[in-house]
């Protein structure tokens, strides 16, 4: 995902696109998400959980102007028979909060958890995780929506486009929900 405010660009999660970033955020460590081989490279500002100051839950990061709240993601035990893919501890989520109060939060990989429902913040953008599995359903995805009431919702982490639109047609009556291309 990339984020362009003003003349900077917030890639989170960028896999291997990392060129002309301002700064990279990492939920997690992942191929598809941050992958060491394509970060060792990156010369700008790389916030990774558990490896920099402030990349845990409650850490606050501050960007110039832009300050970057950093939240849980992480799958319940309760629904795997094995260890969660994400375990707690592993893996963050981030409310970038910019001047003008657009506040965006990238979820991450992450079941429904507790935690989203004690978010104070005023979303105006929510890019939740939609696919099931190893991440949130659909239907789970529409409670966060009920819950923070965001502006704009753009959904991720889906593999068929079947997810998206029963997503789409079960949130759109709280949110505006748009499709990456």
């Amino acid at each position: 995902m990339k984020i362009q405010h003003g003349d900077k660009t917030y890639c989170i999660d960028p896999g291997s696109e990392i060129e002309k970033c301002y700064i990279v955020l990492c939920t997690h460590m992942h191929v598809k998400h941050c992958s060491y081989e394509y970060l060792s490279s990156f010369k700008g500002e790389l916030l990774v959980p558990s490896t920099h100051a402030g990349v845990e839950p409650g850490g606050i990061i501050q960007l110039g102007d832009t300050n970057i709240l950093v939240v849980p993601a992480y799958s319940k035990p309760e629904l795997y028979f094995e260890a969660p893919p994400h375990p707690k501890g592993c893996c963050v989520g981030y409310i970038l909060r910019f001047p003008n109060n657009l506040n965006i939060y990238y979820m991450g990989d992450t079941s429904f958890i507790e935690e989203i429902l004690r978010i104070n913040e005023k979303i105006t953008i929510l890019i939740p995780p939609i696919g099931g599995g190893y991440v949130m359903t659909p239907e789970e995805a529409l409670e966060v929506v009920k819950s923070l009431r965001p502006a704009i919702t753009i959904p991720v982490h889906y593999d068929k486009v079947e997810q998206y639109y029963r997503f789409r047609d079960i949130a759109q009556p709280y949110t505006q929900v748009i499709k990456l291309s």
